[in-house]
């Protein structure tokens, strides 16, 4: 399949936080994208993940099995938190651990290993990014901050968690600090963030010091126009 088709495929299961499904014997259970909340839950545990980096990137199937034959009991919890979607489940830590262990004594070490491998790299945010050339936009965005800099306003604030996400998430959206946590998934959260639309007016000068020449509009009906347009979109 075309790299892009599959890419956007994976878009459309992120945005509808599409949940992965597995079996364990007659027993259905799905993995839920991590919201916000999950995923602090879950880093600690990933902090008692003893994995040698190097390994990791050259043999990553073979590293997890290694993992998973070492560490059973704190992947099989990982998995388990990664099957609740309700913060009334997720904070229920013997809910949890009960669902670990039944996962312990009757998933084997490379059916966990498949499992953890899937959970680890639920996260493509860094991978939309680069497809939509949001990471080009981010760098125009510093480079702007730069040139309209004036020295006469400072800012306070955006050096955790709290200023750089969530209350940009609460302010913009209007949304509770309960829904940030535990009603979105991450994913859905950091591209709501990354893309989120945001007009700068330059002046003249400040054009030029960009690089960007005209300022014009463009008439998309305008058949002399369909190259430029296309262009554009490439760009």
């Amino acid at each position: 399949m075309n790299i892009n088709k599959q890419i956007e495929i994976d878009v459309s299961d992120a945005i509808t936080e599409r949940p992965f499904r597995f079996s364990v014997g007659e027993q259905c259970y799905s993995i839920y994208p991590p919201t916000l909340g999950k995923m602090q839950l879950l880093k600690n545990l990933y902090l008692c993940i003893d994995v040698d980096e190097r390994l990791f990137n050259a043999n990553m199937s073979r590293e997890l099995l290694q993992v998973c034959r070492n560490q059973k009991d704190v992947v099989c919890q990982i998995v388990a938190y990664s099957t609740f979607r309700s913060k009334a489940e997720l904070l229920n830590a013997d809910k949890v651990i009960c669902r670990a262990r039944h996962f312990e004594q009757n998933l084997s070490v490379e059916d966990l290993a498949t499992l953890l491998s899937l959970i680890l790299s639920s996260d493509r945010t860094n991978e939309f990014i680069g497809y939509f050339g949001l990471d080009k936009e981010r760098l125009k965005r510093q480079e702007i901050s730069r040139i309209k800099g004036d020295g006469s306003s400072v800012t306070f604030g955006g050096r955790s968690i709290y200023g750089l996400l969530i209350d940009f998430a609460c302010q913009r959206y209007g949304w509770t600090l309960d829904y940030i946590l535990w009603g979105i998934s991450l994913v859905n959260l950091n591209m709501l963030m990354s893309d989120a639309i945001t007009t700068v007016y330059l002046s003249d000068e400040e054009r030029k010091q960009l690089g960007m020449t005209g300022g014009g509009v463009i008439n998309a009906d305008d058949p002399a126009n369909n190259e430029l347009l296309r262009e554009l979109i490439r760009e």
